[in-house]
């Protein structure tokens, strides 16, 4: 059978994008009002070790449940005054369903957010992740970041 030159010419999307749209998947399911974030470790094999999205713990009810925001009510801005969510984020769930020793040596993708708080960083760099690939929407471009130069920050 003879494939046709639509079929021999499609393009195949590239490790990164592959697993950016992963991530993107997993934001969908967040229960956040602010942002849906997806996260996806990834070992040096390039198997799949742990997805996690922005959501309220098990058993708590999300803002999207309650239909309100109180950081959004209360213009906290991004990045400060973490005790006030209610959310886990992204990168915590997924290193949690991963569990520490499918993290090491491994690379985590991230969709929905251009940037990696400073819980976030130090949960990354205690569970051994050596990559992390971000990228906000599919409009942006993709960020490449080395975990190990969060260290002097921290």
């Amino acid at each position: 059978m003879k494939m046709d030159d639509a079929a021999l010419k499609r393009k195949r999307p590239g490790w990164d994008e592959y697993f950016l749209k992963f991530a993107a998947q997993a934001a969908a399911r967040s229960d956040c009002i602010r942002a849906q974030v997806g996260a996806v470790i990834v070992n040096p094999r390039r198997k799949v070790k742990g997805t996690g999205y922005n959501n309220s713990p098990v058993g708590v009810e999300s803002c999207l449940a309650r239909g309100y925001c109180y950081r959004i009510a209360h213009n906290i801005e991004s990045g400060t005054r973490y005790e006030t969510c209610r959310s886990i984020h992204a990168e915590q769930n997924a290193i949690i369903q991963a569990g520490e020793d499918n993290c090491v040596g491994s690379t985590m993708y991230l969709f929905g957010h251009n940037h990696v708080c400073i819980l976030c960083r130090r949960f990354i760099l205690n569970a051994g992740i050596v990559r992390v690939v971000l990228q906000k929407d599919f409009t942006t471009d993709v960020e490449e970041i080395d975990p190990l130069g969060w260290r002097e920050e921290l």
